[in-house]
């Protein structure tokens, strides 16, 4: 995978964490225990730095980039960024699921246990209140989500975490994004087991 250092800063990944080899991530860039991020995304902290906070998982093809020294980006734990999402600058609290293809901008706060649905564009500077369901371009609220709800999404976190973590146990030499998805489930079994 390339890890590349920018301006003396490189990034900084937890032994516990599973880096996709065909991921790029580029400056001051914290990785924490049992995150997973998956291949093609693309995380780059060259004006001010990314922290992605344990449990979380970072699906296929997301776009992480700080544009200035105001824009960088703090993902919480047991957080889901599912496929193609862009940050470009944001706070975002724990437990927080972005939904595929949705569009963050510069100094959004996102609170815990937010959940923003596919194809959403948050606009700059927005604060989005802890709870709830978001979506639209640009987005507004749909719904609030109960405490049970948030706990949900952590659990939810925690599985794929403990999933990578059962590949490395089960297959040490397997490369995670080849498995396919009988593999996926085989393992979800053993787990459960």
């Amino acid at each position: 995978m390339p890890i590349i250092e920018y301006n003396g800063k490189k990034p900084d990944i937890s032994p516990n964490a599973y880096v996709s080899p065909q991921s790029t991530l580029i400056g001051d860039v914290k990785v924490n225990n049992n995150v997973v991020i998956w291949p093609g995304s693309i995380i780059r902290a060259e004006n001010s730095s990314i922290n992605i906070g344990e449990y979380t998982t970072i699906f296929d093809g997301v776009m992480m980039f700080t544009r200035s020294q105001r824009s960088s980006i703090n993902i919480g734990r047991y957080c889901i960024i599912e496929t193609g999402v862009t940050l470009l600058g944001c706070f975002m609290e724990d437990y927080v699921q972005i939904k595929e293809g949705t569009l963050i901008f510069e100094e959004t706060s996102i609170g815990e246990g937010v959940i923003i649905m596919n194809q959403s564009q948050v606009p700059p500077g927005l604060t989005i209140p802890a709870r709830t369901v978001m979506r639209g371009i640009p987005v507004d609220s749909i719904r609030e989500q109960t405490r049970n709800d948030v706990l949900k999404q952590k659990e939810k976190a925690e599985n794929y975490s403990q999933l990578f973590i059962k590949i490395k146990e089960q297959l040490p030499n397997a490369q995670s994004y080849l498995l396919t998805l009988p593999d996926f489930i085989k393992l979800m079994l053993i787990k459960e087991e």
